[in-house]
């Protein structure tokens, strides 16, 4: 039976994006939605992304932020521990790196990106780099942690496609997720659609929930103001990269 499952990932504690998809999703009747991790970290409202997808997703897979937030790796990430308390960091870790399935009869491979991939790549990037994630037998690759939507026909291993990112967009500014149309659990060949989708929201109150959140001790809040307002990658010594 054909079945629309939402895909999102990266919602990175941006409530007012990760708030405008669910509603973007419960408009159009889905039912079913998989997290493909790094639900928490840059943005100020980590725990109001982490209750959203606790309550909402089938299955939260682990990122690199969640795992770096989960393990208190960064000093700086001091205002993350705070906001999320014992509980919530304690679940962070918990998490599964991938998640194996097959859709309408092809046998796929979810993840978020890093640690499974050792940088963000984007779905564009060399065939060569990208064909191993398809080992040993995968039909198809879907991951997040770019923050760039994309699908892609990788030569003869298969399908690639990356979510894009809610909370933190790149290449287009708005809150961003997949939709899958399949037979889940069927191995047998059916319809398999990818469609990507762009849902605005309302960045002004992002900007204004970021600042509140630097002025008390959110490190690097400008830098996330600068990439949801321009769908830009910012750094700290101010070179700017995909």
């Amino acid at each position: 039976m054909m079945t629309e499952i939402a895909l999102v990932a990266d919602l990175h504690g941006n409530w007012p994006a990760t708030e405008a998809v669910d509603r973007d999703i419960r408009a159009r009747g889905i039912r079913r939605v998989w997290c493909l991790g790094d639900v928490v970290g840059k943005g100020p409202s980590s725990d109001r992304t982490f209750d959203w997808a606790v309550e909402n997703c089938e299955f939260i897979l682990q990122g690199n932020w969640d795992e770096g937030v989960g393990k208190k790796q960064f000093p700086n990430d001091q205002f993350y521990y705070d906001q999320l308390g014992e509980q919530r960091m304690a679940a962070l870790t918990q998490w599964a790196f991938e998640y194996e399935c097959f859709l309408s009869g092809r046998k796929t491979r979810l993840f978020h990106g890093r640690s499974t991939m050792p940088a963000p790549y984007g779905v564009h990037e060399d065939a060569e780099l990208l064909a191993p994630y398809f080992l040993p037998d995968y039909d198809v690759v879907g991951y997040g942690d770019c923050h760039r939507q994309g699908v892609r026909l990788l030569n003869t291993q298969g399908i690639l496609f990356n979510t894009g990112s809610v909370g933190n967009g790149l290449g287009v500014p708005m809150a961003q997720y997949v939709i899958l149309r399949c037979e889940p659990d069927s191995r047998e060949l059916a319809p398999l659609d990818i469609t990507t989708v762009t849902v605005p929201y309302d960045r002004e109150q992002a900007v204004r929930d970021t600042r509140e959140a630097g002025r008390r001790g959110m490190h690097n809040a400008d830098l996330f103001e600068r990439e949801i307002l321009s769908g830009v990658y910012a750094r700290a010594n101010g070179r700017e990269k995909p």
